[in-house]
């Protein structure tokens, strides 16, 4: 069960939907991951950006990463963010490469900061979405 339920949830299309389509199905972070080449990449995109192939797929990403950056929001106009500011916006370096915007979970904004670990889990919304969240890595005291 997610723990925001009121959030609206966005129609995405095109090669967002089928991003989004591979993460609700499975429950997991999945990542777009070249077939000839290897190279993980986020946003999707049609051609690689390393070698120009299109043959991707969605693959299944660790989780791991660290806080690239991060913002604090103290207010918000959207009615299913207004209960939970302040709120932290991550930018999170995912270990494959690609850099993910998330939410903190169970962080709070005295305790985020630049190279923390954290570990990406999401939620699911619908069949065709589902949000990120970055929670305190394992081992990772405050």
């Amino acid at each position: 069960m997610t723990d925001f339920p009121e959030i609206k949830v966005p129609r995405p299309d095109e090669l967002d939907l089928e991003f989004f389509q591979a993460v609700a199905k499975a429950g997991a972070l999945h990542i777009q991951r070249c077939n000839a080449c290897g190279t993980w990449t986020h946003p999707a995109r049609y051609y690689c950006p390393n070698c120009s192939s299109g043959d991707y797929s969605f693959a299944p990403a660790s989780g791991r990463a660290t806080v690239y950056s991060y913002t604090v929001s103290h207010m918000s106009v959207e009615p299913g963010w207004q209960a939970r500011v302040p709120y932290v916006t991550i930018v999170a370096e995912l270990w494959e490469g690609p850099r993910l915007v998330t939410t903190a979970k169970g962080i709070r904004p005295d305790e985020v900061a630049i190279g923390m670990p954290v570990r990406i889990v999401t939620e699911t919304k619908s069949p065709d979405f589902a949000i990120f969240r970055a929670e305190r890595a394992k081992g990772d005291a405050a």
